[in-house]
């Protein structure tokens, strides 16, 4: 990953599940720490010939939004693009391999006092769930959850990466869109 030209990681492990307006995107490894993660989830907006992906839920706390354009290939895509940092538009460049293709997906919100606090997307197997302090990224294999990761923004001890699953099992979803 490049920010403004300057690389910012040789490799993370990222997990991006997209529904047809709603995605989550996870990703962990930063330093080769696979405790260390940040996530963000949200809707996907159509500005032509750009996505423009509005980050509702992101585990820094801050509301951001980004634009980019994709080049993709038979072995996945290749992102460019900007965020907004601190009131500047700053450029990224990500390139992305595929995990998997999915027939089916779901989008689910779970809200509190009418305020979005959290986004799960569901392909198939493979579920993501984002809140404002972690994430988590399991598959559901013979009806249970098998964990690939969870992590909390503060430091993600194992206590703190079952709380943040706990409360993905207890939150109350609406599932929002289907395909």
């Amino acid at each position: 990953m490049l920010i403004d030209g300057a690389r910012v990681e040789d490799s993370v492990d990222v997990l991006w599940l997209q529904g047809e307006t709603w995605f989550v995107d996870v990703r962990t490894g930063f330093n080769g720490d696979p405790r260390q993660g940040w996530a963000f989830a949200g809707q996907i907006e159509w500005v032509e010939p750009k996505v423009k992906f509005h980050h509702l839920v992101d585990t820094s706390r801050e509301a951001r939004d980004d634009v980019g354009s994709f080049v993709f290939t038979d072995s996945g895509c290749s992102e460019t693009g900007e965020v907004i940092l601190d009131g500047v538009a700053v450029p990224f460049e990500e390139k992305w391999i595929w995990l998997a293709d999915s027939l089916s997906s779901s989008a689910f919100i779970a809200t509190k006092d009418d305020q979005l606090i959290a986004v799960k997307v569901v392909h198939d197997r493979y579920v993501a769930c984002v809140c404002d302090f972690g994430a988590a990224v399991y598959i559901v294999r013979d009806g249970r959850p098998l964990v690939q990761t969870a992590f909390t923004t503060s430091g993600s001890q194992k206590d703190e990466s079952d709380m943040v699953l706990e409360y993905f099992a207890s939150a109350d979803w609406q599932l929002i869109e289907q395909t």
